[in-house]
C-alpha cells in the first residue's frame, strides 16, 4: 500500500461503504449489565503483505522495458534473479510510499502481452471477508479493460464483480452503466468506461465499492442478497487489454517494451466476516483464519450455533439484537438437542432434545419413555417390563404393575398361575403329567412335569428312561434300574414270573432278650435276584411292659461284602415300618450267604419274591413286574447276563457274574473255560492262548486255522522259526559249525558241505588262516573251499602263508616280529617299481650309484640322490680337495685350507695363489687397498695415492698425513709437468689406435674407400676438438663428463654381409642425421669454423651407411648436457669430445 490514499472519490466510496457497519465494535457484551451486543472485526486492508499469485511477471527471461512519459521514453531492465531489478507480485502488498514506489509488473507488448491474452492476479483472503472496496493504482497508465472476480469459497466459481472497458460491449458484452435499478438483480456485476483512458501515464487510481449503486445498501442489515454479495474468500484481477497509442502497429521493438501492465499498489478495504458474533479473527490450531466466536456460535464465520444452543434458529447479529443462539431445555437429561423448526413455530422453543438419558422422552426429556414409570417427579423413571406375551398392555400403572391375561399371575405377568403352564397370548394351559411317572405339579415355564429321577417325556408318560424298568406308582425313583450285573442297560420286565412271598415266623415263643444274634433259616440265604428291588419285611413283637431295644441292625452277607441297615425305631410302641436304603441290598442279593439282625424280638421275616410260571399270570396269581429280563450284549448269555456265551471267558477269571466277558484268546484253537479263560490247544499250538506252535514245528498260530503250524524241515527235527515277512523256514538250532536256512551252510571261520549240495558230504571244519585273519571278523574264509579273503600282516595266499607284494618276511611266524614288513623302498633311489624288493631279505634294486638295502643313500664319491637317475659324481677338484667325497646332498667337497666353492677350485676372499697346498693370504694393507682381495699375482688394489705390492707405501708427489692415516696429494706445481706429459702420450696413443681402427674397418667390410675417407675426416675433426679443449676449459668439461661410445655391427639383407662401425654420436631414437646436424651448427657458432665438405661427407655417410641394414649389435654408454663458456647454447658432451674420449679409451 501507498501513503496517502489520496483522491476524494475514494473517501467517498469509504464513507458510504461504512454506513452499513456503524463502526468496529471490542467486545460482544454490554459492559455494564453483560447484555449481549452485535460485534464485528476491525476494519483493515486485508490485502496488506498478503500474497499475490500473478499469472505473469517480468524478468524471466530478463528483458528491457521503457517508460513513457509526455515527451520521452526512459528504458531499464528487469531481472527476477536481481533483487533490485526484480517487480515481483509481493510489491502490490509491500509497505512504500509515493516518493519511492514499488510495483508488480508483467512482460511487455514484446513478450505477446496483449488481449485476448490475460494477466491475472489473484489475492487468496484465507476466510470469508465483507468487502468494502477494492482499490488499485497503477504505475503505468491503467488498462483499456480489466475485470474483477471473486468467489465466496475456496473450491467455488469466479463470480464476476466489475468491468472495466472502454469497449464493454464488444470486450465484456455489456452495456456500459454506472447503476442498478429498484427490483434489478443487486448481484449484477456492471461495467464503465470512466477509467478506461490512457492519461494518466503514471499514477493512475481505481476505486470499486462493493455498495454503491445497490439499492438496498442503506437497509443492509435486512438485504440477504447484500450480504452474500460483499463475501468473498479470494479476489481475481484480470487484466484483459492494454491502452495505448497505436504505434504498435509498426512491430518496433522499443515501441513493444514500452507497454505493459504495472500496478503499485493493491488495497482492499474489508473486515472478516463473523455475522456480528465475533470481534476478531484469530489462527486456529491449523494455522487457518477463524473467527473467535461469541453469542454461543461456532464455525468459522460464526455461522451457526453451538450444539446445545438450538432452541431458535441462527440468524446474523443486527444493530438491533445480538440474535444470539438460545440453550435447550433438557432437564437435565441430555446434552445434545436440535432445532425442530415446527416445534418452533407452535411452541417458540425449537430445541428438540435427543438421546434423553434415565428412560425419559419428549422435546424436552421431561417424560417417561413409553411402558416406563415413576411414582413422583423426582423418581427416576423404570421400566415396566410387562411381560409382552401375559400383559394386557405393555404399559404399567404408577406403581409399576402389569395387566395381566387369564391364568397369568405375577407384577410383571410373566408366570403362569399354579396347575397352569406354556405362558401364551392366550395365556396359560392347564397341566396333564401322568401319575406313576411324576411327583408335584408341572412347570409353569413349558408344561414338563416334574418326573421321577428314571421317568422322562413331557408328561412322564413316557415310561422309563433307558437302563431302568417297572413303572410303579409306589416307587419313589418311578422305575427300577436294570441290574443286569452291570453288563447292560436294556432291560425289560418278565411275562412268565409270578409273585410269592418267602416267609418265616418265629412264633414257637419269645425268645430271651439275651440273645443277641439270630440267622435265618437257609430258604433266605442264596440267590435272590427274582427278589430284585422287593421288600424285605421283619417284624418285631415285645411284652406290653417292655420297650423295644433303642438299635436295631441287619447284616447281610455274601460273596465276600457285608452290608447294614439301621432300622432303629422311633420311641413309644408303636413304630411304623420304614423303608432301609434299597442299594444296601442290591450288590449282595446273587450270593445271600448271611441274614442276620441282632435283635432276639424277632417274630417273623418276609421276602417279597417270584416264580416261574409255565402257565399266563392271572389275578389270582399276580405277575412279578420286578423281575427283569435283559437284552446282554455280544459275550454274554442268560436272563440276567450272568453267564458268559461259548467263545468268551471273565476278563478276571473266577470273579463271578459281575466280571466282565472277554473274547477267549485261543486263537482258533480250541476252546477255553468260561470262568478261568484256561484254552486246550490243538493244531500243535501251545501257551496259554495258543499263542505258538509246539517246539520243531513252525508257521503262525495267531492265523486261527488247522494248518497255522508245520513239521520244521532242520536236521533231527530240531526248532525253526518262519520270517512272517516273506514266508521262509529258518532253522534255529544248528549243529555247531553249520548256519543257514536249513543249516546247509558252515558257520563262519568254517568250511564244508554238510549237506553234500556240491558233491560229498563234508562236515564243516574250521579254516586254516596261519593266525592271520580276525577271529572276530565276519566273511573271513570262503565256506566251501576254506580259502581265506580277510588276509591281515600283509600276507595273501589261499591261506594267508606268504607276504604280501611291497611287503617281505614270514607270513607263518606266529610271532609279529617275525610277520611281513614293508619293503619301505626309497622312490628316489630305486630304479624298478617300489613294491619290489626281495620277499625273505626286504633287498630293494637300487639305482647307479645308490647304495642301501631301500636305495635311500649315495656311494661314496657321489651325491644328490635323484629319482630316475640316482646320484651324480662329487667332481671335486683334485688339487683344491683333501679327499675324493663329498656331502651326500649338497655335494660340498672337503676344502684345503684358504679355498672355497662347493669343488674347492677358487681362492677365497683375501686369498692368492690356488695349489695343492691351498691358497695364500693376500695380506693388503687395510689403509692403502681400495679392497682386501688382491690380483691373481697378488698385488693389492690400491686407493688413490697409494702404491707398493700390498699397497702400503704414498705414490709420486703424495706424502703420508698421520692425522688421517691418508696419503695426500702434493701442491699442485708438482703435478703440472707431470699431466702435460700424460695428455701428450694419450693424444698420440689415441691417434695411432683409430688409424688403425679405421683401416681394420675397411679391410674386414667395406668393398669401396668411402668409409675409409670417412674415417679419416673424422681423424681429423677428432684433433681439431682436441686442440680446442688443450685450455683450461677442457680441464673442466673432463671433470665432469660421462664417457660415451658406441658400437654398430649390421647385415645386409638377403645376403651374410657385415658391416661395422664404431661410433661417438648416437642418441636414440633421434635420428642421427638430425641429432648430429644440430651438433655441428652448435660447433659451427663457436667459431671453429670447420670445413664445409667434412659437415656434408659424414652427414651423407649417416643417411647412406645406418639404413642398410638390421642392427645386430649394438653398444653405447649414455651421454651428458654441458655448456659452452662461449655461448648458451645445450649440447650433448660425446658430440664434442665423444671421439677423442674414445680414442684415448681405445
Amino acid at each position: 500500500m501507498d501513503i496517502p490514499l489520496a483522491t476524494p472519490l475514494l473517501l467517498a466510496l469509504l464513507l458510504c461503504s461504512l454506513s452499513f457497519v456503524h463502526g468496529a465494535m471490542d467486545s460482544c457484551y454490554d459492559d455494564d449489565e453483560g447484555v449481549p451486543s452485535r460485534c464485528m472485526p476491525k476494519f483493515e486492508n486485508a490485502a496488506f503483505n498478503r500474497t499475490i499469485i500473478a499469472s505473469n511477471v517480468c524478468g524471466s527471461p530478463p528483458e528491457d522495458y521503457c517508460m513513457q512519459t509526455s515527451s520521452t521514453r526512459s528504458c531499464h531492465h528487469c531481472s527476477v534473479s536481481d533483487m533490485g531489478l526484480s517487480h515481483n507480485a509481493s510489491l502490490l502488498t509491500d509497505f512504500h510510499t509515493d516518493e519511492e514506489p514499488t510495483w508488480w509488473q508483467s512482460q511487455s507488448m514484446f513478450y505477446r502481452v496483449q488481449h485476448p491474452n490475460s494477466v491475472n492476479l489473484t489475492l487468496r483472503l484465507g476466510k470469508a471477508f465483507e468487502i468494502t472496496y477494492v482499490r488499485l493504482k497503477f504505475y503505468t497508465s491503467r488498462p483499456e479493460s480489466f475485470a474483477i472476480y471473486k468467489r465466496t469459497n475456496q473450491d467455488g466459481p469466479w463470480v464476476p464483480y466489475q468491468y472495466y472497458s472502454a469497449s464493454c460491449s464488444k470486450t465484456y458484452g455489456k452495456n456500459a452503466k454506472g447503476y442498478i435499478r429498484p427490483g434489478d438483480d443487486e448481484r449484477m456485476a456492471l461495467c464503465t468506461d470512466e477509467f478506461s483512458d490512457i492519461s494518466p501515464l503514471t499514477g493512475g487510481n481505481v476505486a470499486f465499492s462493493t455498495l454503491e449503486g445497490r439499492p438496498s445498501a442503506y437497509n443492509f442489515d435486512q438485504s440477504a442478497v447484500l450480504q452474500e454479495w460483499v463475501t468473498a474468500t479470494d479476489l481475481l484481477i484480470s487484466l484483459d487489454r492494454l491502452n495505448t497509442f497505436g504505434d504498435e502497429f509498426f512491430k518496433d521493438a522499443k515501441v513493444l517494451r514500452s507497454y505493459f501492465y504495472a500496478i503499485s499498489d493493491f488495497s482492499v478495504g474489508a473486515r472478516c466476516k463473523c455475522n456480528g458474533h465475533g470481534s476478531e479473527c484469530v489462527l486456529d490450531e491449523q494455522g487457518a483464519l477463524v473467527c473467535d466466536c461469541q453469542h454461543h456460535t461456532a464455525g468459522v464465520d460464526c455461522q451457526k450455533c453451538h450444539p446445545f444452543y438450538q432452541d431458535r434458529p441462527w440468524a446474523r447479529a443486527t444493530g438491533d439484537s445480538a440474535n444470539q443462539c438460545m440453550k435447550c431445555n433438557c432437564s437435565g437429561r441430555a446434552d445434545a438437542c436440535v432445532f425442530d423448526a415446527e416445534q418452533y413455530r407452535s411452541t417458540g422453543s425449537g430445541g428438540r432434545c435427543v438421546d434423553c438419558r434415565d428412560h425419559t422422552d419428549g422435546p424436552h426429556c421431561e417424560r417417561c419413555k413409553e411402558n416406563h414409570y415413576r411414582r413422583s417427579p423426582q423418581d427416576l423413571c423404570r421400566p415396566c417390563d410387562c411381560n409382552t406375551i401375559g400383559s394386557v398392555s405393555l404399559q404399567c400403572g404408577a406403581e409399576g404393575m402389569c395387566t395381566c391375561r387369564p391364568s397369568v399371575t405375577g407384577e410383571k405377568c410373566d408366570t403362569c398361575q399354579p396347575g397352569f403352564h406354556s405362558l401364551s397370548p392366550g395365556g396359560c394351559r392347564s397341566c396333564d403329567c401322568e401319575t406313576r411317572g411324576s411327583v408335584g405339579i408341572c412347570s409353569t415355564l413349558d408344561g414338563g412335569c416334574h418326573c421321577k429321577d428314571s421317568v422322562e417325556g413331557q408328561a412322564c408318560d413316557r415310561w422309563c428312561k433307558p437302563g431302568s424298568f417297572n413303572l410303579q406308582e409306589n416307587n419313589p425313583a418311578g422305575c427300577t434300574s436294570c441290574f443286569c450285573f452291570g453288563h447292560s442297560l436294556a432291560c425289560r420286565s418278565s411275562n412268565d414270573h409270578a409273585a410269592v412271598n418267602i416267609t418265616s415266623d418265629f412264633l414257637e415263643g419269645i425268645q430271651p432278650i439275651m440273645i443277641i444274634l439270630k440267622v435265618l433259616t437257609s430258604k433266605f440265604l442264596g440267590n435272590h435276584l427274582l427278589s430284585y428291588g422287593q421288600l424285605l419285611s421283619l417284624t418285631f413283637t415285645a411284652e406290653a411292659q417292655c420297650l423295644l431295644p433303642h438299635s436295631v441292625t441287619v447284616l447281610l452277607e455274601g460273596s465276600g461284602i457285608t452290608l447294614s441297615a439301621d432300622l432303629s425305631p422311633q420311641p413309644g410302641l408303636v413304630h411304623q415300618p420304614g423303608l432301609a436304603p434299597q442299594h444296601t441290598f442290591t450288590l449282595s442279593i446273587n450270593d445271600l450267604q448271611t441274614l442276620s439282625p441282632d435283635t432276639s424280638q424277632l417274630s417273623g421275616v418276609t421276602l417279597a419274591s417270584a416264580a416261574h410260571s409255565s402257565s399266563p399270570v392271572t389275578s389270582s396269581t399276580p405277575p412279578a413286574p420286578w423281575v427283569e429280563v435283559c437284552t446282554c450284549p455280544p459275550g454274554f448269555g442268560g436272563q440276567f447276563c450272568e453267564l458268559c456265551a461259548p467263545g468268551y471267558t471273565r476278563e478276571v477269571p473266577n470273579r463271578g457274574p459281575l466280571s466282565p466277558c472277554v473274547p477267549c484268546t485261543c486263537h482258533q484253537h480250541g476252546p477255553c473255560h468260561p470262568e478261568t479263560g484256561v484254552c486246550k490247544c490243538a493244531d500243535f499250538t501251545t501257551g496259554p492262548t495258543c499263542e505258538r506252535c509246539l517246539d520243531g514245528y513252525y508257521g503262525n498260530a495267531l492265523i486261527g486255522t488247522t494248518n497255522d503250524c508245520q513239521t520244521c524241515p532242520c536236521p533231527d527235527r530240531t526248532s525253526c522259526a518262519q520270517i512272517m515277512e516273506i514266508g521262509d523256514v529258518v532253522c534255529t538250532n544248528c549243529p555247531s559249525g553249520q548256519r543257514g536256512t536249513r543249516c546247509e551252510l558252515c558257520e563262519d571261520g568254517f568250511h564244508g558241505d554238510p549237506l553234500g549240495r556240491s558233491g560229498l558230504v563234508r562236515q564243516c571244519e574250521r579254516c586254516d588262516c596261519n593266525g592271520n585273519v580276525d577271529p572276530n571278523a565276519l566273511g573271513v574264509c570262503d565256506h566251501m573251499t576254506g580259502r581265506c579273503f580277510k588276509c591281515l600282516g600283509h600276507t595273501e595266499g589261499d591261506h594267508c602263508q606268504r607276504c604280501r607284494r611291497g611287503y617281505y618276511g614270514d607270513a607263518m611266524d606266529r610271532t609279529m616280529a617275525g610277520k611281513c614288513k614293508p619293503c619301505d623302498c626309497s622312490p628316489a633311489g630305486t630304479s624298478g617299481l617300489l613294491e619290489d624288493c626281495d620277499p625273505q631279505t626286504g633287498s630293494c634294486q637300487c639305482l647307479s650309484h645308490v647304495t642301501g638295502r631301500d636305495c635311500g643313500q649315495c656311494s661314496v664319491g657321489f651325491f644328490n640322490l635323484q629319482p630316475g637317475v640316482g646320484c651324480e659324481r662329487c667332481n671335486c677338484n683334485p688339487i683344491g680337495s683333501s679327499s675324493a667325497g663329498c656331502h651326500p646332498i649338497t655335494g660340498q667337497c672337503v676344502c684345503q685350507p684358504g679355498l672355497e666353492g662347493r669343488l674347492c677350485s677358487t681362492c677365497r676372499m683375501g686369498f692368492f695363489g690356488f695349489s695343492s697346498r691351498g691358497c695364500r693370504a693376500c695380506n693388503c694393507d687395510p689403509m692403502g687397498s681400495r679392497s682386501m682381495q688382491c690380483h691373481t699375482n697378488g698385488t693389492c688394489p690400491c686407493r688413490q695415492g697409494f702404491v707398493g705390492y700390498k699397497c702400503d707405501q704414498c705414490e709420486l708427489n703424495y706424502f703420508h698425513n698421520r692425522a688421517t692415516h691418508q696419503c695426500e696429494e702434493c701442491p699442485i706445481c708438482y703435478g703440472l709437468v707431470k699431466e702435460e706429459v700424460r695428455v701428450c702420450a694419450c693424444l698420440r696413443k689415441a691417434v695411432s689406435l683409430s688409424i688403425f681402427f679405421s683401416v681394420s674397418v675397411y679391410l674386414l667390410f667395406c668393398q669401396n674407400p668411402y668409409p675409409l675417407v670417412l674415417s679419416v675426416h673424422m681423424l681429423i675433426l677428432a684433433e681439431v676438438v682436441c686442440v680446442f679443449f688443450s685450455s683450461k676449459q677442457f680441464v673442466y668439461l673432463g671433470k665432469t663428463a660421462v664417457i660415451s661410445t658406441a658400437l654398430a655391427i649390421q647385415r645386409k639383407p638377403g645376403s651374410g654381409l657385415l658391416r661395422a662401425h664404431k661410433m661417438t654420436l648416437l642418441y636414440l631414437p633421434v635420428s642421427f642425421s638430425h641429432l648430429f646436424l644440430s651438433t655441428m651448427q652448435s660447433l659451427f657458432l663457436t667459431s671453429l669454423h670447420l670445413s664445409l665438405s667434412y659437415l656434408t661427407s659424414f652427414f651423407s655417410f649417416l643417411h647412406t651407411f645406418l639404413p642398410w641394414g638390421e642392427i645386430l649389435l649394438l653398444q653405447y654408454v649414455p651421454f651428458v648436457h654441458v655448456r659452452f663458456k662461449n655461448n648458451n647454447c645445450k649440447i650433448p658432451y660425446c658430440v664434442v669430445c665423444g671421439v677423442i674420449v674414445a680414442l684415448t679409451v681405445i
